[in-house]
């Protein structure tokens, strides 16, 4: 039980990781192809969050394998501006469709805001328990 509590942490980050990885594709994507088969720019958005997903899962899996380390707690400190960049992806660094009742600006933009957001404070939360098991030990 008390391995399980030590890496809660590692395994709600895995988990909202994962959410975003396959929520992206399957959940909450962005808008469709056009009819003659090329993409809005709210695709490449898409595309760009799911690379961000896995590399925030592969992360969180770091964090899962080491649990209270020092290698979980430099990686649970590196997954706090990957979230943070993720959630800026659509409609900040790659805008969205023009049209506001468009799917990527009503399901897939507050999605990504709200998964990489909590993944972000988790992270952060995990680091502080880390940093704080440490100070304890000494």
């Amino acid at each position: 039980m008390n391995n399980i509590k030590s890496r809660a942490g590692g395994i709600i980050l895995f988990i909202l990781s994962i959410a975003l990885t396959v929520g992206i594709k399957l959940i909450f994507p962005a808008c469709g192809p056009h009819d003659d088969g090329s993409f809005m720019n709210c695709h490449w958005a898409e595309q760009a969050v799911f690379g961000s997903g896995i590399a925030l899962t592969t992360v969180s899996l770091i964090v899962l394998i080491f649990g209270s380390s020092k290698v979980s707690l430099g990686a649970s400190l590196a997954m706090i501006p990957t979230a943070a960049v993720t959630a800026l992806i659509p409609d900040v660094f790659i805008p969205l469709c023009r049209m506001p009742m468009m799917r990527c600006h009503t399901i897939m933009h507050p999605a990504v805001i709200v998964i990489s957001c909590l993944i972000a404070v988790t992270a952060l939360v995990n680091a502080a328990v880390i940093i704080r098991k440490k100070e304890r030990s000494k």
